[in-house]
């Protein structure tokens, strides 16, 4: 399999469901996966630009077009972004409130 967002992003990400089969070079992560990965990007200082949310139908993702991003404002400390964007992936996730949802992530690299 090919590099998607680097070694260290998609050992990360990759225990999420393929999203291959949709023509996106991505994974969806459950709930807690997916906060996981955004606590293992922040702390090896990679921010969230943002996400796409997805459900399985029949054991196949499909989008469900709901999303968040988060964009680095104009003389914002990479640090303070940083910290922000994972706040806000964070929040985005924890207060979705359809069950069985996943979660793409859009790290910044």
């Amino acid at each position: 399999m090919s590099v998607i967002w680097s070694e260290q992003i998609d050992s990360i990400l990759s225990c999420g469901v393929s999203l291959s089969c949709v023509g996106v070079k991505n994974w969806a992560l459950e709930r807690d996966e997916a906060v996981r990965a955004i606590n293992e990007l922040e702390a090896l200082g990679f921010p969230v630009l943002g996400g796409d949310v997805y459900q399985l139908v029949d054991e196949s993702p499909e989008q469900t077009y709901d999303n968040w991003y988060c964009d680095q404002e104009p003389g914002e400390l990479d640090s303070a972004f940083l910290k922000r964007s994972s706040e806000k992936a964070r929040s985005y996730i924890g207060s979705y409130s359809m069950s069985g949802a996943l979660f793409s992530i859009v790290p910044k690299v």
